[in-house]
């Protein structure tokens, strides 16, 4: 119903003469800045109208080759495989209209199965195992099977029953026994004052904005419940069949457990323009005009960091690990909770994490991909009174978003890594230190801190509007240079 790709189209600077009765100006390759909301819309109108086609005269930019925009780096450091993988890819789905018509008649008539509403999605993955089997089969498939998806809920009862029936063990009979409370927590009722992140119940603040044409934006029902249902049944079902072999009912569990080693995390966001009718254009993420809506997915400990404007780090995610008390209750049947030498609790005397995709050997005591899911309003707020912006969850014109996977958080805090990132933007300048450069300097420095034993290092930058508009203020400078210094006293004691 759906589908991916990993490019955009752009519209050249110098089409306009082409255009020259148009007011509507795309942004330019170089992501020079847009006109503002009206005659964006009016421009959208005036092309929907034109029966001149646009598509054959547009540049068509390659996502992971866009790097003012968005910064990708990642390295083996000192392991012998890179098991990281990552994946950045624009969604076209549905639009309301169309999904509302897809649930109420069972499809969409063939002539209007066109996904028009544009989604911007990076991904990454923290694979072990398998050589980094299903990391990158991660980073090449899951983007398909999410636009793929558009389940009932009898479909993901049936898809519960599969993993009672074909994994078994207590915690998924139990799962499947109590499926209906299941629903209706996690995806019917779940919101994000109910998984909120940032801040308790108690200091989330008004559930209500209001806009400055009076109308209520519900900051806490971003997602409604079909849209939770395809990313918990795209996250099952794909761990099902391809990261842990059920599709394949041929081979012998034993022959299974050969056949797919390994596991992996996953980190993901979803970035769309909160008005809808400014989402038809792929490009709404170079220079963006109102609000968006983040939406993250966790399964794992890779993380997700946002910098608001004033250069302050936000973790968006929390880590799925055998310490979390919050793991600990969900798996209250299991026995397998163990503390190693180290001091650290591991689960089945094997795994860190308590989530994960694949990981066969785990999945009957609950070591699933069930996702946490997580909605923010961010953005331009332009288009708020100035009394409504401090309801939004980081205060909007945020500065940019960081996946990074635990190569990096483990050397570095949320805060160094971004005020790393600030600080190369405020000493090299904009136009040199853009997100790819930044990202290239992440990695260099983890390589420069991680011993002969450190883990891979995958970064991912998206620079949002109010990029390089932070506080020249580098709170973590002098903890960087303690570490640097420390690192190579090591290097040349180990020498």
């Amino acid at each position: 119903m759906g589908r991916t790709q990993p490019f955009i189209h752009l519209k050249p600077a110098n089409l306009g003469a082409s255009f020259g009765s148009r007011r509507w100006r795309f942004p330019t390759a170089s992501g020079i800045s847009g006109s503002n909301r009206t005659s964006r819309i009016d421009g959208a109108r005036q092309n929907q109208a034109s029966g001149q086609s646009e598509s054959s005269l547009m540049l068509r930019v390659h996502l992971k080759k866009f790097p003012s925009v968005i910064g990708h780096s990642s390295s083996r450091v000192n392991r012998m495989y890179n098991e990281d993988s990552y994946s950045i890819n624009m969604l076209k789905l549905p639009s309301l209209g169309q999904e509302m018509e897809f649930y109420r008649n069972g499809g969409i008539p063939e002539q209007e199965n066109n996904s028009k509403k544009s989604v911007l999605n990076l991904s990454i993955f923290d694979g072990h195992g398998g050589k980094g089997r299903v990391s990158k089969l991660l980073a090449e498939y899951l983007h398909n099977a999410i636009v793929d998806s558009f389940p009932t809920q009898a479909q993901f009862y049936d898809l519960l029953l599969q993993y009672k029936n074909l994994i078994g063990g207590r915690y998924w009979e139990r799962m499947f026994q109590n499926r209906d409370s299941f629903y209706d927590r996690f995806i019917r009722h779940c919101n994000t004052k109910q998984e909120q992140v940032l801040y308790g119940l108690d200091k989330s603040g008004s559930r209500m904005i209001f806009d400055k044409w009076g109308n209520i934006i519900d900051k806490t029902s971003l997602l409604n419940e079909n849209e939770r249902l395809r990313l918990y049944y795209a996250f099952l079902k794909f761990d099902l069949d391809y990261c842990c072999g059920f599709n394949d009912k041929e081979i012998s569990p034993e022959q299974r457990l050969e056949k797919f080693p390994g596991g992996s995390t996953a980190s993901s966001i979803f970035i769309s323009s909160y008005d809808e009718t400014l989402s038809f254009d792929e490009s709404f993420f170079v220079e963006p005009n109102g609000l968006l809506k983040l939406v993250v997915t966790q399964v794992g400990d890779t993380k997700i960091i946002l910098c608001d404007q004033n250069g302050i780090a936000h973790s968006l995610t929390k880590m799925h690990h055998a310490n979390s008390s919050r793991e600990t209750k969900r798996l209250k049947a299991s026995s397998g909770f163990q503390t190693d030498s180290f001091g650290d609790t591991r689960f089945l005397n094997n795994f860190t994490n308590t989530r994960s995709f694949g990981d066969l050997t785990g999945k009957r005591e609950g070591l699933s991909c069930e996702p946490d899911i997580y909605s923010y309003l961010i953005g331009d707020t332009m288009e708020l009174p100035h009394s409504e912006r401090s309801k939004l969850q980081f205060g909007g014109e945020e500065c940019f978003i960081c996946l990074i996977t635990d190569g990096i958080s483990d050397l570095a805090s949320d805060q160094e890594l971004t005020d790393l990132i600030t600080s190369t933007v405020n000493m090299r300048g904009l136009k040199t230190a853009s997100p790819q450069f930044v990202a290239d300097e992440v990695i260099k420095y983890i390589m420069a801190l991680g011993g002969k034993h450190a883990d891979n290092a995958t970064c991912l930058i998206l620079r949002l509007s109010n990029w390089g508009n932070w506080p020249n203020i580098d709170r973590t400078g002098a903890i960087r240079e303690e570490k640097l210094l420390a690192a190579s006293q090591l290097d040349r004691t180990e020498d």
